[in-house]
């Protein structure tokens, strides 16, 4: 009887490359093991992990927010198991200084129970997350102090309840119901608003501090007329600007309610005609308009310009803005409108850039050909935070922002033809355009085309 085999590694193979040392060769091999673990490409990865400077990488923090192929895998049973393989270490945490994230925090509820009989560590937040009340009050009997515990984004576990029920055991081992996170500055409430409003509701009847998003969002209108009558500046508020003190900018609500929102949109979003009552009754005529045009309500608009026809004329620079928000944000179909009732698209919006700068971020031509058409803006001007031309956010866009349906390439070719500077340096550091779409080939032909260097 032969002596059997010893069972063999699954990356005992001859590596795909063999320039081994070979400086390019690595970074092209890391460059394409981190586009396997994004795409899922489970044998791409496998076959790369075979050679040992792709191996010896594997819980390097490769991805955004200083996150490893496990944190990106996580909901990834098939491409977890080849990682873990190839040694990946499932306690890591990503590098994050506003609060860094487990691997936990990224999995599926159908991934977490692989991940844990791999050895990775529960915390009190994914146990919140998830509605594990009995693991949680584990947890916290054995460690009071996890109640306060930080965690991705500065979260406390309070954020992260999935039930009423898990909120209530946190607070009653002395959860801070208004703890904000540090990345967001946003409450419990907050996270809980978007997408687990039950608990939102919960929290507010246990004490939380309400906003006027709350009420909009929650269908609120006794809500929404006591915040009102307490500070009328709030039906002004938008989602991700300054001047309303409960939302700072970067709150939650850009991602779980939509950047730019005001209140009445977010009633319109979730139908709730009460609430809408209650804010236009008490709303000026110009906060009226401006949620009309994003909701591309033409009626209420044309009733609205009826009754005072040079409101548009008296608008501010900052609600002229509104239009280079609404195309930055990819709400097109409200922009054309703007357009039409005469908002001004030089007018700064995003990070200063205009409603051109803007269009060429989304890589939009019609929205390009809109704007130029109706003229006033400069096809070479440069926005005040990244001194770029339009021209500098279409090469940068094209790579950073890749907006669904974009045609950068054409946007290129529509601003050259109308007369942008081609040979311009892409932003304030002195980057070529050639340099701000590395990343995008086609773009780069296309600079190339009209002669960029």
């Amino acid at each position: 009887m032969s002596t059997p085999e010893p069972p063999s590694d699954p990356f005992d193979r001859k590596p795909q490359h063999t320039h081994a040392g070979d400086p390019q060769v690595e970074a092209r091999d890391v460059s394409a093991f981190r586009d396997a673990v994004r795409a899922a490409d489970v044998g791409r990865a496998r076959d790369l992990l075979a050679a040992p400077h792709v191996r010896a990488i594997v819980n390097e923090p490769l991805f955004d927010f200083g996150q490893r192929a496990a944190h990106v895998a996580a909901g990834h049973e098939p491409m977890l198991a080849v990682l873990i393989e190839a040694g990946a270490d499932l306690n890591l945490k990503s590098i994050w200084e506003n609060g860094p994230y487990t691997v936990l925090d990224n999995a599926t509820e159908a991934t977490v129970p692989f991940l844990l009989a791999h050895g990775a560590t529960l915390t009190p937040h994914v146990a919140a997350r998830l509605g594990w009340l009995d693991r949680l009050q584990a947890l916290l009997d054995e460690d009071a102090t996890l109640v306060h515990a930080r965690g991705g984004d500065g979260q406390q576990p309070l954020h992260l309840a999935r039930t009423s029920a898990v909120a209530d055991l946190l607070l009653a081992r002395g959860a801070d119901i208004d703890a904000r996170c540090i990345d967001h500055r946003s409450t419990p409430a907050q996270y809980a608003l978007g997408d687990r409003p039950d608990v939102c509701r919960h929290l507010l009847a246990r004490g939380a501090t309400p906003d006027i998003f709350m009420a909009a969002r929650l269908g609120d209108a006794d809500l929404a007329t006591r915040l009102i009558a307490a500070d009328p500046s709030c039906l002004g508020a938008r989602v991700n600007e300054p001047g309303y003190a409960l939302v700072p900018p970067f709150s939650i609500y850009c991602w779980s309610l939509g950047f730019g929102l005001s209140p009445h949109d977010v009633v319109r979003k979730y139908g709730q005609h009460a609430v809408a009552a209650v804010l236009d009754a008490a709303s000026p005529r110009r906060v009226r308009l401006l949620s009309a045009l994003l909701a591309v309500d033409e009626t209420a608009v044309a009733a609205i310009l009826a009754d005072d026809p040079a409101l548009v004329s008296g608008l501010s620079r900052d609600d002229h803005g509104r239009l280079a928000q609404a195309i930055f944000h990819g709400h097109v179909a409200a922009a054309s409108l703007m357009l039409r009732v005469g908002l001004d698209p030089a007018a700064p919006g995003i990070d200063g850039g205009t409603a051109l700068h803007a269009a060429c971020w989304v890589g939009h031509v019609a929205m390009v050909e809109q704007v130029l058409a109706h003229g006033g803006v400069s096809l070479d001007l440069r926005d005040p935070v990244h001194q770029s031309p339009p021209l500098g956010w279409a090469a940068f866009g094209s790579v950073h922002r890749r907006a669904s349906g974009a045609d950068y390439p054409a946007v290129i070719d529509r601003l050259v033809a109308a007369g942008a500077d081609v040979h311009a340096v892409g932003n304030g550091e002195g980057r070529s355009l050639l340099d701000m779409a590395a990343g995008n080939p086609a773009v780069q032909e296309s600079l190339r085309r009209h002669g960029a260097r």
